[in-house]
């Protein structure tokens, strides 16, 4: 595998790693306005819009769409890197949250790091030739 590629890979586990362990952050936001967008296919997507934080928007489920108004305040639990949101609070009651994220990203994270250390190899043979270039695990 190519240089650039392997340490690509690398720094792409580096940081899910940093966003998946590194510890959260929390900030006090305003809800700005309600957004809901229409699938047909699968169900709708509720999204709340903040102002003046780290944290844009966060999708939610529609009950703590319908629950939240605009101008209310909220305590934002987001990660590191990549600014998601982990959990959406207002005082003491948990209107959301998403514990399963940080494990899943584990998924992605361990692959890459494999294929940055070179413990999976995209190269295989055909007819007795070396193909440097074939990408799906020697297929």
């Amino acid at each position: 595998m190519d240089v650039l590629t392997r340490l690509a890979a690398l720094l792409i586990a580096i940081l899910l790693a940093i966003d998946a362990f590194a510890g959260g952050r929390s900030e006090t936001l305003r809800i700005e306005r309600h957004s809901r967008s229409f699938h047909w296919h699968h169900g709708d997507d509720y999204r709340l819009h903040f102002n003046g934080g780290r944290v844009e928007s966060c999708k939610v489920g529609r009950p703590a769409f319908d629950l939240l108004s605009d101008g209310d305040l909220v305590s934002v639990d987001s990660s590191r890197v990549f600014k998601s949101c982990d959990s959406l609070r207002r005082g003491d009651e948990v209107l959301t949250q998403s514990p399963l994220r940080k494990w899943l990203l584990v998924l992605p994270m361990a692959f890459l790091l494999a294929a940055a250390l070179g413990w999976i190899q995209f190269e295989g043979r055909i007819g007795g030739v070396r193909r440097e270039r074939d990408w799906w695990f020697g297929w």
